[in-house]
C-alpha cells in the first residue's frame, strides 16, 4: 500500500474539516493539526486558505469527472453518448457525498474569487458536452435542466417525488436521444 503524498494528506484533512466545521471556519492551523503536519508543511503546498479551497474544489471536480467517464463508457455509442452519460452521472449515479458539494457552495459564498474556478470548470464542461453535431440551443437547455435538478437536490429544495424524479430523468435521457436523431 502506498502512502498518500503530503499534499493529498493535507487535502484529505481539509475536506474532513470542511465537512465538520464548514469552509468559513477552516483554518490552515486546523488543517495542519488534522493532517499531522506542521503549518509550514501546509504553507509549502498552499500559500493561502483560498489556494487550498481552490485545489480542493478542483480535486473534487476531477474525481467527479472520473466517475462521469465511467458512466459515459456504459452508454450506447452515438452522438448523444456523452450527453446521456452526463445526465445519468449528474442526477442518477452521482457521488452520494453531496455534503462536499454543499460545503463548496458555502466556501464560494465566503470566497467569491472561487467563482472564477467554477466558471472555468463549467465552460469546459459545456464545451465538451455541446457537440457540433447536436443542436446547440436544445443541448444547452437540456444541460440547464440537469443542473437545475442537481441543484434542487443539493439544496434539498426539490419539490419532486421519487416517482416524478424518475420520470424527469427518463425524459431528459429521451430528449438526449431525440437530439441525436435530429442531428
Amino acid at each position: 500500500m502506498t502512502r498518500p503524498s503530503c499534499k493529498n494528506l493535507i487535502l484529505d484533512a481539509a475536506e474532513k474539516l470542511v465537512l465538520r466545521v464548514g469552509a468559513a471556519h477552516m483554518t490552515l492551523d486546523a488543517v495542519a493539526e488534522e493532517a499531522g503536519v506542521s503549518k509550514g508543511g501546509v504553507l509549502y503546498h498552499f500559500s493561502t486558505k483560498e489556494a487550498l479551497l481552490e485545489c480542493m474544489l478542483r480535486r473534487h471536480v476531477e474525481r467527479g469527472m472520473e466517475r462521469r467517464k465511467e458512466t459515459i463508457a456504459q452508454m450506447p455509442p452515438g452522438p448523444a453518448q456523452e450527453l446521456k452519460g452526463e445526465i445519468v452521472a449528474q442526477v442518477v449515479a452521482r457521488d452520494p457525498n453531496d455534503r462536499m458539494c454543499a460545503a463548496f457552495l458555502a466556501a464560494i459564498a465566503n470566497e467569491p474569487r472561487l467563482m472564477s474556478t467554477i466558471r472555468e470548470i463549467q465552460s469546459e464542461r459545456y464545451g465538451r458536452l455541446v457537440k457540433p453535431e447536436l443542436p446547440y440551443e436544445r443541448c444547452v437547455v437540456l444541460l440547464l435542466a440537469v443542473d437545475g435538478l442537481f441543484f434542487h437536490e443539493l439544496l434539498q429544495s426539490s419539490p419532486f417525488t421519487a416517482e416524478q424524479r424518475q420520470q424527469i430523468v427518463e425524459t431528459l435521457v429521451g430528449l438526449a436521444d431525440e437530439l441525436a436523431v435530429q442531428a
